[in-house]
């Protein structure tokens, strides 16, 4: 029988204090969103397309908000992965060492940087060039916000995928070599089929930490709550919208109970979007072992 050291009393400890915590969030939220439902039907709430919590009675429909969270997450997304695999092919395959290492540090460095200051570029400098160069009536929409959103999720997915593609089992490379391929036909007719797992599983996580970033959106989004009809239209998304209110609602209003259900909405997207990224990941690595 295997002696239990105290590394693995730590490790048993921690996995149960995640999960504990995950429970208690969980409930926090149903507790606090519950009572909601005494006040408005969930209908009303989940397809309501109308967001007035202000006028009399209050309107909590959270449909254009979760359309706007969704619109601007999935073209961030687009954004992101080409950029980021353009960054990690030109470190892996065509930039001399020492470039690749200062790249390398400089996405580390640039993933430390606080949302709060890309969104503050956002608001300060791209809102007025968008405006200017489009002509539009206010540089604050969904374009503004994906695009911020994309410098900030490009780091971590850029990293993810050079660390995929420098770890790709060498005998396959040596194998395409062998038959007479390049470096850019290895790439894209061996390495990025053979990693379509972890691509799929780094998109799902920067999707999931897209969706539920909150500073970026709440300043260069728009802050309008309707349904956004092109990518320069404002908008409203959901973590924004708690962002925006929850200091200046009373507790234990219809209002208060609103932005925890939001709340709730916005953690299980999340999680679920995180599930399947890791579901994604676990069948690749277990089809590489069967391989």
């Amino acid at each position: 029988m295997r002696k239990i050291n105290a590394v693995d009393t730590i490790l048993w400890s921690s996995g149960w204090i995640s999960n504990v915590i995950i429970i208690a969030i969980i409930f926090f939220l149903f507790y606090n969103w519950m009572p909601l439902f005494r006040m408005v039907s969930p209908i009303e709430f989940f397809f309501g397309t109308k967001w007035y919590p202000t006028v009399v009675p209050p309107l909590y429909g959270t449909l254009p908000l979760l359309v706007a969270t969704i619109e601007i997450s999935l073209f961030s997304l687009i954004l992101t992965f080409p950029i980021s695999l353009v960054v990690t092919i030109f470190m892996t395959f065509v930039a001399p060492k020492k470039i690749r290492y200062l790249l390398k540090v400089f996405l580390e460095f640039f993933s430390s940087i606080p949302s709060v200051v890309l969104g503050l570029i956002g608001l300060s400098i791209l809102s007025s060039y968008l405006q200017n160069v489009f002509n539009l009536d206010t540089g604050l929409n969904i374009f503004n916000a994906s695009l911020m959103l994309t410098f900030l999720t490009i780091p971590m997915a850029a990293s993810m995928m050079e660390d995929f593609i420098v770890s790709f089992p060498i005998e396959q490379v040596e194998g395409a070599q062998a038959l007479g391929a390049t470096n850019m036909e290895i790439l894209w007719k061996v390495m990025i089929p053979g990693l379509k797992g972890p691509f799929a599983s780094i998109a799902m996580l920067s999707m999931g930490r897209i969706f539920g970033e909150t500073m970026i959106v709440l300043m260069v989004a728009g802050n309008a709550a309707i349904f956004p009809l092109s990518v320069f239209d404002p908008a409203k998304p959901l973590s924004a919208t708690i962002a925006a209110e929850m200091g200046e609602t009373a507790v234990g209003t219809s209002h208060f109970y609103a932005l925890f259900g939001i709340g709730a909405i916005i953690f299980f997207i999340t999680l679920v979007i995180n599930i399947i990224g890791e579901w994604v990941r676990i069948r690749y690595e277990r089809e590489m072992r069967r391989s």
